[in-house]
């Protein structure tokens, strides 16, 4: 499993969408659909508790 991107798209447990928006010291931000606020989750929580759904290219 690869690390999550920014602007990588996330499922919760719930199947929920996610988007990724930060990934730095070993902690993940995203914000979730109709949320205003951004959430902070650690790393291995968030490999754990979320399902890559769709990713960006990051190539360009």
């Amino acid at each position: 499993m690869r690390e999550p991107m920014p602007n990588d798209r996330y499922s919760d447990n719930h199947g929920l969408p996610v988007t990724v928006q930060n990934v730095a010291f070993n902690r993940v931000t995203f914000s979730r659909d109709g949320y205003p606020a951004p959430c902070t989750v650690p790393l291995v929580r968030f490999i754990a508790e979320f399902t890559l759904s769709g990713e960006p290219d990051h190539a360009n």
